[in-house]
Order: structure tokens, then sequence, then C-alpha cells
């Protein structure tokens, strides 16, 4: 491989990873602006009101369940995004996966080596 190629693989590379990025602080930038909307939209639903209660029990009820919904499971979104955009130093420090199973991988990879060295070559 050519060292020029290998810069060029380099700065594609951190180009890419730069996109993502951008696209995350925009996906941020949306969540805020609708939240906010939505927060607006409830002050003045219940200025309105004057404080008092809607004729229909079900539809308050059905708005305010969505106006908490939405940002919260947005917002969990939004945070796996960030951590798929960021790759979260607790994903990348510790391994995910028990011990017994990384032996076991190694187990099986000896035995396919072992058996690759054994076999006569073709």
């Amino acid at each position: 491989m050519k060292k020029g190629s290998k810069e060029t693989d380099l700065y594609a590379e951190a180009k890419r990873k730069l996109e993502l990025v951008k696209i995350f602080y925009r996906h941020l930038r949306v969540y805020i602006v609708i939240n906010i909307i939505l927060f607006g939209l409830a002050i003045s639903l219940y200025n309105q009101l004057g404080g008092q209660e809607v004729a229909d029990k079900g539809f308050q009820d059905w708005f305010m369940l969505n106006l908490w919904i939405t940002p919260i499971l947005w917002g969990l979104g939004l945070f796996i995004h960030g951590l798929v955009v960021f790759k979260s130093q607790l994903f990348t420090s510790i391994s995910l996966t028990p011990g017994f199973i990384n032996k076991w991988e190694e187990r099986q990879i000896q035995k396919i080596l072992e058996k690759q060295d054994s076999e006569p070559n073709n």
C-alpha cells in the first residue's frame, strides 16, 4: 500500500466521522427546537384555559402523556445516537463479552490453527 493511499484513506475516514458528528449535532438542534415548541404549546394551552380542567379529560390526559413521552423516548434515541457517533469510552474501554466467551473463542482459534498446521500443504 502506498503512503499516499493510506493518508487518503485516513483523510476519508476522518471526513466520514466528522459528517456523522455533524448529523448528530443537527439531530440535537432539532430535538431542542421541537421540545421548546411542545412545551410552549403546553404552557399556552394551560394559560388559555386559565388552569381549568378541559371538558374532555381523556384529551387532556392524552396530550400530557404525549407531551412527556415524546421528549423522553426521543431523548433516549438521541442518547443512543450520541453513543454510536462518539463511541463512548464506556463501550470502548471495557469488553461487554463475558470472559468465558472470550476464552472459548481463543480455544476455537487455537484448534483451527493447529488443524491447519497438521494438514499437509495442498
